[in-house]
C-alpha cells in the first residue's frame, strides 16, 4: 500500500517538521493509517501524533481507548485523550446521538491540533466510505455536490486513505500481524451504513463488479466540475460583509443561484451539514418574498429590504431569580429591580411570598397590557412592537411566581400595577455592550 502519491497529489504532508495528528478509535482503518504514517515519518520529515475520544457510548469504549494507549505506547507515539457524555450532550443540544458524537469528534480534534500545533489533521476514511456516501447522498436527492461525496482535503482535515479499498486496508494490517478492536455496533441493522454495507453492496457487486472503485471515480469528477461551477457562482457574493442583495442573487442562472446561497451560508460558518435541498428553495423563496427563515446548525436567515443576511440562534440564558436592589447579568442585558421612581414606566406591585424571575419567552405566554384588549400572546404583540424574529430569544421576561409579568420594551402585565398591595418596585433593563460583557 503506497499512499504517497495520492498524499503528494492533494498536499497533504505538512510543511517540513510538521505534524499530522491522526485520529485513532483502535479499528481497522485508524490503526492501519496511524501506523501507516507513524511509518512514513521514518523517510520524511514530519511527525506523528494520536488523538482518541472515549464517546462512553459503548460497554467496550475502555477497552478501545486501553487498546489504543497500548499501540501508541509500543510505538511511542503521542496520545491525546479526552472522554465525553454523548447522550447527555445529544439532549442538551437536542441532537442525534449520531450527529452529538461527529460534532465532539471534530471539536476534540481541532482542539488539539491547536494545542500541539498540528499542521494536519488525519482520519481514516477510505474508498468504501466514500462510495457508500456518495450513494446515500443520491438517496436523499443531493445535488452535483453531494454527488461529491467526501472531499479528500478540507482546511487542514485530511484523508490519505480516501482512494484506498479496504482490501489493501485488511492486507497491511494481516502483513503486519497487527490486531484491532472491533465496533460491535457495526453488526446493527437499524444504521444506514450498516445495511448499506452488509446487504445492499453484495447485491450491488452482483450486478456490476467494482461498485465502489465506481462510483469513488464518479465522485471524483462530480468534484472537479463543482469546483468550476462554484467559481462561476462565487461572483454572486459580497466581496466585503455579510449581505447578500437579493436582486442580483435572483438574476442568476438558477443552478448559480443555488450554489451561491450554499458558498454564502459556508462563508457565514453555517457549513453544510444537515443542509438538503429544501432548505435551499426555501432560501430562494425567502429572497424572493422576505421574512425569516430557520436553518440547520443554529442559523438564521433573515430578508429585509431586498437583502439577505445570515444570524446565529443564540441559545436562550438559564432562568435565574431576581432579588430587589441586587443587579442580575442575564445574557446580553443587565436587570434590576429597584425603588420605584415617580411616573417609572416599568413598574410591578410585589407581595411578601412572589418569587421574581427572568427568562426567556415561551409559548403561552401573554400579558393583559392596561387600556389594551384583554390578555394577548407575548408573541404577537412583540411583532406589533416591532422586535424582529430573531430577537426574540434575547428579550428578558420578567416572571412573578412562574407567570410573564412584564417584558421591556412593550409593557407590565396590569395584574402587577397598583391597587395590589406589596412593594413597589421599578424594574430597569439595560442591554449591555461587548464592551461590558
Amino acid at each position: 500500500m503506497d499512499l504517497t502519491g495520492w498524499m503528494e497529489q492533494w498536499n497533504m504532508f505538512p510543511p517540513p517538521e510538521g505534524t499530522i495528528l491522526c485520529a485513532v478509535s483502535g479499528g481497522r482503518d485508524s490503526l492501519c493509517l496511524l501506523h501507516y504514517l507513524y511509518t512514513l515519518s521514518k523517510s520524511r520529515p514530519f511527525k506523528v501524533a494520536a488523538a482518541h475520544l472515549n464517546h462512553g457510548m459503548r460497554p467496550t469504549a475502555e477497552r478501545d481507548e486501553a487498546f489504543v494507549r497500548q499501540f501508541c505506547r509500543q510505538y511511542g507515539i503521542p496520545l491525546y485523550v479526552e472522554r465525553v457524555q454523548v447522550y447527555e450532550d445529544a439532549a442538551a443540544r437536542k441532537l442525534s446521538v449520531e450527529e452529538t458524537g461527529r460534532q465532539a469528534r471534530y471539536d476534540f480534534l481541532e482542539r488539539i491540533a491547536d494545542d500541539i500545533g498540528a499542521e494536519r489533521i488525519a482520519t481514516a476514511h477510505h474508498q468504501g466510505d466514500q462510495a457508500e456516501t456518495v450513494l446515500l447522498h443520491l438517496l436523499r436527492g443531493t445535488g452535483p455536490e453531494g454527488l461529491g461525496g467526501i472531499p479528500p482535503v478540507r482546511g487542514r482535515l485530511i484523508r490519505p486513505l480516501l482512494d484506498t479499498p479496504r482490501c489493501q486496508i485488511e492486507a497491511y494490517l494481516a502483513e503486519l500481524g497487527q490486531s484491532y478492536v472491533e465496533d460491535e455496533t457495526n453488526g446493527d441493522l437499524h444504521y444506514a451504513r450498516n445495511r448499506l454495507r452488509r446487504v445492499i453492496w453484495p447485491e450491488l457487486e452482483k450486478l456490476h463488479g467494482g461498485v465502489q472503485e465506481n462510483i469513488a471515480r464518479a465522485a471524483q469528477i462530480a468534484r472537479q466540475e463543482s469546483g468550476y461551477l462554484n467559481d462561476l457562482a462565487q461572483a454572486y457574493l459580497p466581496q466585503q460583509g455579510e449581505a447578500l442583495s437579493c436582486g442580483e442573487l435572483l438574476a442568476a442562472p438558477p443552478v448559480l443561484r443555488r450554489r451561491a446561497l450554499v458558498l454564502f451560508l459556508e462563508q457565514a460558518g453555517c457549513g453544510r451539514k444537515d443542509l438538503g435541498y429544501s432548505h435551499i428553495e426555501a432560501l430562494e423563496r425567502l429572497c424572493a418574498g422576505g421574512g425569516v427563515l430557520d436553518l440547520p446548525g443554529g442559523a438564521v436567515a433573515v430578508c429585509r429590504n431586498g437583502t439577505l443576511r445570515l444570524t446565529r440562534r443564540e441559545q436562550p440564558a438559564q432562568e435565574q431569580t431576581l432579588t430587589p436592589g441586587q443587579p442580575l447579568q442575564w445574557g446580553g442585558y443587565t436587570v434590576e429591580l429597584a425603588d420605584a421612581a415617580a411616573e417609572a414606566p416599568y413598574t410591578v406591585v410585589l407581595a411578601p411570598d412572589d418569587k421574581v424571575t427572568v427568562r426567556s419567552w415561551r409559548r403561552g405566554d401573554g400579558l393583559a397590557l392596561p387600556g389594551g384588549r384583554g390578555r394577548r400572546s407575548l408573541k404577537r404583540l412583540m411583532q406589533e412592537y416591532g422586535i424582529p424574529p430573531e430577537a426574540r430569544e434575547r428579550i428578558p421576561v420578567v416572571c412573578l411566581n412562574g407567570r410573564a409579568a412584564a417584558v421591556a420594551g412593550i409593557g407590565v402585565d396590569q395584574a402587577y400595577l397598583p391597587p395590589r398591595r406589596g412593594r413597589a418596585v421599578q424594574i430597569i433593563v439595560k442591554e449591555r455592550k461587548e464592551s461590558d460583557q
